[in-house]
């Protein structure tokens, strides 16, 4: 099986760098359809609730609106999980892993300007895990006064993106551009990035090819 890590998301220009309940209680939203991505956040950067939910909330709306439903459940980082519990179920192509990672838990060789990572599939081997570099979008954040939780919500939305869409899922504009300016971070503080027309197309796809192949798992 064969997979390969695809820096998610950058900044284009550099910058100076100067708890949430562990259960399964947090689940945003519940969905009608019959196809529910289980995204389980694993949450080593400790990013307090009132930063994270409305995070996972702007998320899960940018996802929906591209017809991908969602649920999100917590899942405990330093200790056991309950034998049982969704959060230590096998992964099938309906789970995903978000990581949210703090400098001292990130990957040792990303720079200041990443702000996240996916691993990609090939064909039916699919990407699973996913990763937010917070400290170094809270401190991108921080430094030019914008919004924290729409951001952290935007860029994890194009992480899982990756997830979705596979390999060579970067595009020129919208939530999937590789590299964001100041634009693109203050277009998304006011929730104005989403998936392109022929993106959402390829996220049903993939859905209904990550559905068919949970049925044979």
């Amino acid at each position: 099986m064969k997979r390969r890590i695809l820096y998610g998301l950058a900044l284009s220009l550099g910058f100076a760098a100067s708890s949430y309940p562990s259960s399964r209680e947090t689940v945003i939203p519940e969905s009608a359809n019959e196809s529910i991505i289980i995204i389980r956040v694993q949450n080593y950067a400790q990013v307090k609730p009132s930063i994270l939910l409305p995070a996972t909330k702007a998320a899960s709306e940018i996802l929906r609106e591209a017809g991908v439903d969602t649920e999100w459940i917590e899942c405990p980082v330093g200790r056991s999980v309950v034998l049982g519990s969704d959060c230590a179920n096998p992964v099938t192509p309906l789970n995903l892993v978000l990581n949210l990672l703090s400098r001292s838990t990130q990957y040792a060789h990303s720079q200041n300007e990443v702000l996240g990572a996916a691993t990609g599939g090939t064909g039916q081997n699919f990407g699973f895990v996913a990763s937010v570099f917070y400290d170094n979008l809270n401190v991108y954040a921080w430094h030019r006064g914008l919004g924290l939780s729409q951001l952290l919500g935007h860029v994890i939305a194009h992480e899982l993106g990756h997830l979705l869409l596979g390999s060579n899922s970067h595009s020129e504009s919208g939530i999937m551009r590789a590299c964001w300016r100041f634009k693109e971070l203050l277009a998304a503080e006011q929730g104005g990035l989403s998936f392109s027309f022929c993106e959402k197309k390829r996220l049903q796809i993939a859905m209904a090819t990550r559905a068919r192949a949970a049925l044979l798992n």
